[in-house]
């Protein structure tokens, strides 16, 4: 009962773990990034990618008026009896909305208003648009504290939020999601760079790939580094400790030799100078 408990959650984190990264990878496939506004299912919630397209699918109807607020004060975007009125580099065609070139600033409120050619309201859709910035492939490193024990950190540059995978030839050892850990000031480019990082401790005497794997909502990237064992981690700093020491001991027996011969000299010629002046 044991082993099938340990199989059935090992299968569960499998499965989520692989839902994840289809969802990313199926957002990375279609190239563009879609806000779907066309049906009214309330609230929701979209996500963008820095410097890249957005659409937006505004309606499956035809001949209407369409109206899109930005933060409940800015009308960015109005299409009233094929008068189209744009604050928005993009292209307008067949009920859809094209942002060529997104920025972070365009993360906020949305809503958008639909009317009949009477004045009545048809729809009203809210959505939060949330862009972020695509994740760098993360930097692992392996340092060993002792025989017996490792630590393994992974870093990734880019959004705010993301996930965590750290698995050992397949098998899941964490998986967690993290906010911005540090910032870091790119004096080249004037920004500012987040960083977001995990550490996991091991055992020592552990091998294998070790895979690190981060997620957000519109990237995802992994690194593979192959952990070597630190059997002998101290051996090696003891052989050097040992080195130094027989290096030193012949030293300071030399040095003792030479004083105590340097004062018997000194001392026999201070007896011979005494019995001179004794005459």
């Amino acid at each position: 009962m044991k082993t099938s408990h340990h199989c059935e959650c090992a299968l569960k984190i499998m499965i989520s773990i692989y839902m994840i990264i289809t969802s990313a990878a199926t957002a990375l496939a279609k190239g563009l990034m879609v806000c779907n506004l066309s049906e009214p299912v309330g609230p929701r919630q979209c996500f963008g990618v820095v410097g890249q397209p957005l659409i937006f699918k505004l309606s499956n109807i035809a001949n209407t008026e369409i109206t899109l607020t930005k933060d409940g004060a800015y009308v960015i975007f109005k299409i009233s009896k094929n008068l189209i009125v744009s604050n928005l580099s993009g292209t307008f065609f067949n009920r859809t909305l094209k942002l060529n070139n997104i920025k972070k600033g365009d993360s906020g409120n949305y809503l958008m208003e639909e009317y009949a050619w009477n004045g009545t309201l048809l729809k009203k859709v809210c959505v939060y648009l949330e862009i972020q910035a695509p994740l760098s492939k993360p930097a692992v490193s392996q340092m060993c504290l002792s025989p017996q024990q490792m630590n393994v950190s992974c870093s990734s540059e880019g959004g705010s939020e993301l996930k965590f995978i750290l698995t050992l030839d397949g098998y899941v050892l964490m998986q967690t999601t993290t906010h911005i850990q540090s910032q870091t000031v790119d004096i080249q480019s004037t920004g500012i760079t987040n960083i977001s990082s995990v550490s996991i401790r091991l055992h020592g005497h552990l091998t294998g790939n070790f895979t690190c794997l981060v997620i957000n909502n519109v990237s995802r990237e992994e690194n593979v580094i192959h952990l070597n064992s630190c059997k002998g981690f101290y051996s090696d700093a003891c052989a050097v400790a040992v080195g130094v020491a027989v290096a030193v001991i012949p030293t300071s027996l030399l040095l003792l030799v030479a004083l105590c011969l340097g004062r018997k000299h000194r001392c026999k010629k201070t007896r011979s100078v005494t019995v001179n002046e004794g005459k």
